[in-house]
């Protein structure tokens, strides 16, 4: 391989490194429930954001008396979690993926009480 070759290649992957960390730098975090965190005073949270592929959401909320349970939107209308991923932290940051993405809270009737997400990223 003769040297311009390798300048040329070292060179393309250099300009392709810094274009991924652009395209992951651009990525915001959001809190679920802004302020009051993920748990009974959503309030509507997230009507009026916008979310892109590739965003944050962090789920914060006491340990132990809520979770996070990503479904598939049939278990976000019936607040049922099987078959869910869920996360139990209290601090759990989930990146969003093209498309919408349904949230819930298994504990008790949280769910049904409102302690759900529906979250569409573009």
């Amino acid at each position: 391989m003769s040297g311009v070759n390798k300048v040329t290649i070292v060179a393309f992957a250099m300009m392709l490194c810094i274009l991924l960390q652009t395209n992951i730098s651009k990525a915001d975090t959001f809190l679920a429930g802004d302020a009051n965190g993920w748990g009974f005073q959503l309030n509507g949270w997230p009507n009026g954001k916008t979310f892109k592929t590739g965003d944050v959401i962090e789920f914060k909320y006491p340990a132990g008396a809520h979770n996070v349970v990503k479904v598939d939107q049939a278990g976000f209308d019936s607040c049922n979690g099987a078959g869910g991923q869920a996360f139990t932290s209290g601090d759990d940051k989930i990146t969003l993926t093209q498309g919408t993405s349904y949230f819930i809270c298994t504990i008790g009737p949280h769910c049904a009480n409102g302690v759900k997400a529906a979250v569409t990223a573009n």
